[in-house]
């Protein structure tokens, strides 16, 4: 082979290298770019799935929270109504026993409000049921009313502490005005009274 030959024959050699290197580097480098640009890609997504994950964990935590001071409250406010209601009830039970010890002159004035408050009720009128214990008490207040009325004390006696029930001679009204009815009315006040002082309202 000539020099001459030989010399071509390096140069095309030479040609196609520099060719097939630079052909070479070209695809790396767009190889290296798209690589580049998944792992930027794929960043951005974890980023979105992460923010979307922690959005999500930040909510379910303050659901969570929520739930967890509602049933706290609701827990509280159904000691505050129990403790409420016991209350109530210890009056009830402390009124109900100094009724049951009443008795004298005293007692015999609240017979004749009692009545009065049946005659208005009812009118004047009127059969009256007391409790066997009372039935001299009763008689002895309607005796203390006076005016046009017209009281009979039925024999049918009702198991209360005191007071008496009222009714139409036709039986056909009635007014339960014994203590206890009177103070199961009343409970409604007792416990807006003691839910103010529990609460310092």
């Amino acid at each position: 082979m000539s020099d001459k030959m030989s010399k071509a024959a390096t140069n095309t050699l030479e040609k196609v290298c520099g060719e097939f290197e630079s052909e070479l580097l070209a695809e790396l480098q767009e190889g290296k770019e798209q690589a580049l640009s998944k792992v930027e890609s794929t960043m951005t997504e974890t980023k979105a799935m992460v923010t979307k994950i922690l959005e999500s964990s930040a909510k379910q935590a303050d659901s969570l929270k929520r739930q967890i001071i509602g049933a706290a409250e609701l827990e509280v406010r159904n000691a505050q109504l129990k403790a409420l209601e016991r209350a109530v009830e210890e009056v009830f039970d402390a009124a109900v026993k100094a009724l049951q010890d009443e008795s004298g002159p005293r007692y015999e004035k609240s017979l004749v409000h009692l009545l009065k408050e049946g005659v208005e009720a009812i009118g004047p009128k009127a059969k009256i049921h007391c409790s066997y214990k009372d039935r001299r008490a009763v008689s002895t207040a309607i005796g203390k009313i006076g005016g046009q009325n017209k009281l009979v004390i039925e024999e049918k006696y009702v198991d209360t502490i005191g007071g008496v029930v009222m009714s139409t001679m036709d039986g056909t009204v009635g007014f339960d005005n014994t203590f206890e009815a009177r103070l199961e009315r009343m409970k409604q006040a007792l416990r807006m009274e003691v839910s103010t002082t529990l609460t310092g309202a």
